[in-house]
């Protein structure tokens, strides 16, 4: 990787933050097949989809415990200033960081003969992770990346942990209900996956320590200690970008669901749903830009990394002034973003509903592990919802960015929205943004009633 791309990999590392779920408030409905059966494989089947095919969708969402907008989203869109309106947050916690961006291509679901069903299509997503930084790293990167002299004065013993997988999918699924009595269902699915990389990074860092010593009038030192990091980078940037498709991972997702249904209704009361998404991993071969560093423990005259401007030395060679830097070979593992989804969907009267989901990462509690994984989420989300159209309001609490308030709308199979347009446009501070939309059409069942048989 060339010093632009090396320092971005830093940068990203330290200050974005995502929000998690895709199509956050609008991604179940038993009026919708598809955009369901990415929470839980088993949402299709449980709803009232004979069938619908997909032609696309974009899901992106922004957000971070770090950085925040200082202002009202309608009055900053008229005049950016970033000095202005981008405010940081100094508590003193750890931060965080996530991006996900997803686009859904062309894909399907087809019921037969009403209790099976068959899935398929395909997906890009890239997702972006930083785990466990210290603040003042953090502060040090994004105002003095260019100027090492002017970095906070004092890591010790830190560590940090980043990751971006981005990478396209070609899945293939298959649910299926039974029924127990009138009223009682249990429908389950299952999806999986063959992944294709197109962009690949691990950085992992452990025994950080930073110290300017000040041994003169005239010049400082800098000491790192026995720092120590690895760089893992994919080869697809060595020579410019070069993708090939190729089967690099593989990945499952698989659900459950209890439908306990209205009496002579085919409409649910409750549902009760369990899924396990992203299970699998891509592999990606190190290309020459990865880097494997540790530190010598010697004091670094400051006039050794920074030049007669006073500007920090190519990175290469400040590595070399600090340490010992080695290029790693060989192949490496990422693991996909995995997630594990408890939601519950509750008919309130006829044609209003309440959707609690909660989104936890099983990786979230190994540190020092470069994964581009998921924060914890919780989200509340009153629908009305008509056979033609539907109206949703998510009310979401995400780890890093707080509470957050949407809107979203599905009129057929056109759905689009936002878990933070409310929070974004009345909020004067706030430190997250999504928007998605996604474009199909099909055909769902009309009646819902039971026929009951003539005596």
């Amino acid at each position: 990787m060339r010093n632009k791309i090396l320092i971005g990999l830093f940068i990203l590392g330290s200050n974005t933050l995502l929000k998690a779920q895709n199509y956050l408030g609008g991604h179940f409905s038993t009026k919708e097949a598809i955009l369901s059966n990415t929470l839980n494989p088993a949402a299709g089947i449980a709803g009232e989809m004979k069938w619908q095919a997909n032609i696309i969708g974009l899901n992106t969402e922004v957000g971070n415990n770090y950085f925040s907008i200082n202002g009202k989203l309608k009055g900053i869109a008229k005049n950016w200033d970033k000095d202005k309106y981008v405010g940081q947050n100094l508590d003193g916690k750890r931060k965080q960081a996530h991006v996900n961006l997803s686009v859904l291509g062309p894909s399907a679901f087809i019921r037969i003969k009403e209790k099976n069903a068959i899935h398929f299509g395909i997906r890009a997503r890239a997702i972006v992770t930083a785990n466990d930084l210290n603040q003042d790293l953090v502060y040090s990167l994004y105002n003095h990346f260019e100027d090492i002299l002017s970095w906070l004065p004092n890591f010790t013993d830190e560590r940090a942990t980043a990751a971006v997988n981005v990478y396209s999918e070609i899945y293939a699924g298959y649910a299926r209900s039974f029924n127990f009595g009138e009223r009682h269902a249990l429908h389950t699915g299952i999806t999986a996956k063959m992944t294709s990389n197109i962009f690949n990074a691990q950085f992992v860092a452990d025994d950080i320590n930073f110290n300017k010593i000040y041994t003169s009038a005239i010049d400082s030192a800098i000491n790192v200690g026995n720092s120590k990091f690895n760089l893992d980078v994919s080869d697809v940037i060595d020579d410019g970008f070069k993708y090939k498709f190729g089967a690099n991972g593989f990945g499952v997702d698989f659900g459950f669901i209890y439908e306990y249904k209205l009496k002579d209704s085919k409409d649910h009361f409750v549902m009760v749903g369990l899924s396990v998404n992203d299970l699998g991993f891509n592999k990606y071969k190190l290309g020459k830009n990865s880097r494997s560093f540790i530190g010598n423990g010697r004091d670094i005259p400051a006039s050794h990394l920074v030049d007669s401007n006073g500007e920090t030395n190519n990175i290469d060679e400040v590595l070399d002034s600090l340490g010992t830097k080695t290029i790693p070979t060989g192949t490496r593992k990422i693991k996909l973003a995995a997630s594990i989804n408890l939601f519950a969907d509750i008919r309130v009267v006829k044609m209003f509903y309440i959707n609690t989901n909660l989104q936890f990462n099983p990786y979230s509690f190994k540190k020092g592990t470069a994964i581009a994984n998921l924060p914890i989420d919780i989200t509340v989300t009153p629908r009305f919802e008509h056979r033609i159209f539907s109206v949703y309001a998510p009310i979401n609490y995400n780890q890093y960015s707080g509470f957050n308030m949407g809107a979203g709308l599905r009129i057929g199979q056109f759905t689009f929205g936002s878990s933070t347009i409310i929070t974004s446009f009345a909020k004067k501070k706030f430190s997250g943004i999504d928007f998605y939309f996604n474009v199909g059409f099909g055909k769902s069942y009309k009646d819902k009633k039971v026929k009951k048989e003539k005596s």
